[in-house]
């Protein structure tokens, strides 16, 4: 049995890489008493969103989630949390509540797969496919993967990414067809932000292949990788289009270019950069950072585990000319340039180094080619250790703004150091084989380093797992807070939205619906990847239509006037009594011009007395602004995908409803359609009529039916295009 796994290579780089990585989250999972968690994003965001999407997809709520800050399209924020990876919808299988037990289980899945995939790609450049076996677990164990134990959805992109350049290869070098197409789907299925980050990669190295006569081109074949690319991302067009509509309002998009900026990074930058070539991963949270920054959540990871960048180097020297050292030298250049690095996210400016695992693979086949060809490392050792004793001065010498953390700086400089004298002592003595012993002190390395890292990322954590799990408990409890929204104080953990199915708005959440970056900025509230209300701030509090306050461990709740209501857990919940309803409607507007000289807090003011409205808005609606309008009636409810609204009013008027304004809000009133307009700098405003009004919105996302049209169309093209290919095989 052992024999004839060992013989069948794919396996054995699968169960290798599956193993490994057991040994680096098994014992993590121990600690947990079965919830593999580390800190920050990892605990905050990667297992509640897996939680909510569960039970969000199983109940229906499909098209717009009141789960996610204000709320928000459901679709386009997930998409990039990878919605419809396979590895996401092994999840799907199980109860929400259980995810938490399967979220290590299938990490460990990840890397077993990360080093199948790899090794498919990687065999077809080494004589002896043992060497692809030892690429496998270099590249699934890099430091960008180590490093981005804190992403878990960003693994996804590195298991697949292989796929990508091996089905290419497949097409241009055997002609085999639809593999490609296949892959590209899955892609983009996975991730959309990772999928334009491969595809410019995928063109790079495919220009670079042909001007290096790596690949022969001919029109046909061109011509086939055109199609296939294309029809595998129009398959994928119900996510992508609904997603490139949501995220053009993402405020996170907007960037600070100058002309120095472009082109040049700050000092500690280089450092940085460099730095990751020459020393083994490091964490990357704040406080738990060892060099250069106090925290740095770039990616700037490259080291490979053991050998560093030695044969990589050693094999550039060799081959100048050849297509993998050109795609190499370019990778550097384009990280050693802002704007050229910012193109594969989207010339943001916020600097990311996110798409390293692309170069990061071809770096893998660069070495293990060098190990296989015995280039000399003579060389590249010298260079390699100047440069790390440079570094290490640097550092020495500016360890009062560069180090962060000494033990862990200590450790993380004597392992490179450790690494360059095993590697050279491994490789140049001829009486053990070379290959045999890389890959026992590859994976000794993987195991020890990678607990390191986990070590890291756990030390000293504010969680312990009385506490998270306390977390990610769902009670039926919570239902009492479903009418309306909740917040909560400063030492409650952000997304308990997720976890207790609230609806509360103290989120941690890149993406979320544009009005809601707009509403923020416009009262001087900068919106990142937070939103974060202080619960001390009451009159935005009221605004925003806050019922309920939770209170974590002892914070001051009382002296903002709100009153105890009851507990449910550990959490105590506050009443608060001046919460603006929605559906509510003002005896007074204000222009927008006349809104943006107020100053912050005045703009706060304002909100809870006036609307907010648009010059054009002014002339329509002006009428409708009266003293003597009362409401006898005014019911407000979530539903799936939408609100209901009851009103019965005194007058026609103008009724404000606190949810982020989007282009996919339909609305009725009394089975009439109605016009939904943009008010207060991002919210909902209609007209509401005298007497009875049953209103009812209902979120359809922008973009999913044409996308789902393109997407059946594209499919079915496929499907003929496969037919086809599929024969001519057989007939040929």
């Amino acid at each position: 049995m052992i024999k004839k796994i060992i013989k069948n290579k794919s396996l054995f780089s699968f169960l290798l890489c599956t193993f490994l990585g057991f040994l680096i989250i098994i014992f993590n999972i121990i600690h947990g008493h079965g919830i593999y968690y580390l800190i920050d994003d990892f605990n905050l965001q990667q297992i509640p969103f897996n939680m909510i999407n569960n039970y969000l997809i199983k109940n229906g709520e499909i098209s717009f989630s009141w789960y996610n800050d204000l709320g928000s399209s459901f679709i386009p924020t997930y998409s990039f949390y990878n919605l419809f990876s396979p590895f996401n919808m092994i999840g799907y299988l199980f109860p929400s509540k259980v995810f938490p037990y399967l979220i290590g289980p299938i990490f460990i899945l990840k890397y077993g797969f990360a080093g199948l995939f790899s090794y498919l790609f990687l065999k077809r450049y080494v004589k002896n496919k043992n060497y692809a076996i030892l690429g496998s677990v270099i590249y699934t164990f890099s430091g960008f993967q180590l490093t981005n134990i804190l992403f878990y959805h960003f693994h996804d992109v590195v298991v697949f990414f292989p796929l990508l350049l091996y089905t290419l290869d497949n097409l241009v070098y055997d002609g085999k067809k639809g593999r490609f197409l296949l892959v590209i789907s899955l892609c983009a299925f996975t991730n959309w932000f990772f999928f334009i980050e491969e595809v410019i990669f995928l063109v790079l190295y495919y220009l670079v292949k042909i001007i290096t006569h790596d690949y022969k081109f001919t029109w046909r074949s061109f011509f086939s990788i055109l199609l296939e690319g294309l029809l595998g991302t129009l398959i994928t067009m119900f996510v992508l289009l609904p997603t490139f509509l949501f995220t053009l309002n993402n405020g996170r998009l907007t960037s600070t270019w100058t002309l120095k900026n472009m082109f040049l990074f700050f000092p500690s930058r280089y450092l940085e950069i460099i730095k990751s070539f020459l020393l083994p991963a490091q964490s990357m949270s704040l406080g738990k950072r060892s060099l250069i920054s106090a925290q740095n959540y770039s990616s700037s990871e490259l080291y490979l585990p053991l050998v560093g960048f030695i044969f990589c180097l050693s094999y550039i020297f060799k081959n100048p000319k050849k297509s993998y050292t050109i795609i190499t030298i370019i990778s550097f250049i384009f990280m050693f340039i802002p704007i050229l690095n910012s193109s594969f996210v989207l010339f943001n400016s916020t600097y990311y180094l996110r798409w390293a695992f692309m170069p990061l693979l071809i770096m893998t086949l660069m070495t293990i080619k060098s190990i296989e060809s015995y280039y000399s490392i003579k060389l590249s050792t010298v260079l390699i250790t100047l440069a790390n004793i440079v570094f290490t001065l640097i550092i020495i010498i500016k360890r009062d703004t560069l180090v962060f953390d000494s033990k862990s700086s200590m450790i993380i400089i004597f392992v490179s150091f450790l690494d360059i004298i095993l590697c050279n002592l491994i490789y140049y003595k001829k009486s053990i084989k070379r290959l045999k012993y890389i890959t026992l002190f590859t994976c000794l390395f993987v195991i020890l380093y990678g607990n390191f890292i986990t070590f890291l990322y756990t030390y000293n954590n504010y969680w312990n797992n009385k506490n998270y799990r306390e977390y990610i408990k769902y009670n039926s409890e919570f239902k009492v807070l479903s009418d309306s929204r909740s917040n909560s104080s400063s030492s409650c953990p952000s997304n308990l939205s997720n976890t207790k199915r609230i609806h509360a708005i103290r989120s941690f959440n890149s993406n979320t619906s544009g009005s809601v970056f707009t509403f923020f900025n416009s009262i001087g509230i900068e919106r990142s990847v937070y939103t974060l209300v202080d619960i001390n701030d009451k009159k935005l509090n009221d605004f925003l239509g806050v019922k309920y306050i939770i209170r974590c461990d002892n914070d001051d709740v009382e002296k903002s006037g709100y009153k105890f209501f009851k507990k449910i857990d550990n959490y105590d919940i506050y009443i608060n009594d001046d919460y603006l309803d929605f559906g509510s409607s003002f005896d007074e507007y204000i222009s927008s011009s006349s809104f943006n000289k107020l100053s912050n807090d005045d703009k706060i003011t304002t909100l809870n007395k006036k609307i907010v409205l648009s010059d054009n808005q002014i002339s329509k609606y002006k009428y409708l602004f009266s003293q003597n309008v009362l409401y006898t009636k005014n019911e407000f409810k979530f539903i799936k995908n939408g609100f209901t609204s009851n009103i019965i009013s005194s007058d026609d008027t103008f009724a404000l409803y606190q949810i982020p304004f989007d282009d996919g809000w339909v609305a009725t009133n009394n089975g009439k359609s109605i016009k939904i307009e943009n008010v207060d700098n991002g919210f909902i405003g209609i007209k509401i009529n005298k007497g009875e009004n049953n209103i009812i919105f209902k979120y359809k996302v922008p973009g999913l039916k044409i996308g789902i049209i393109i997407s059946i169309i594209s499919l079915l093209t496929s499907i003929i295009y496969l037919f086809i290919c599929k024969r001519n095989v057989k007939l040929g």
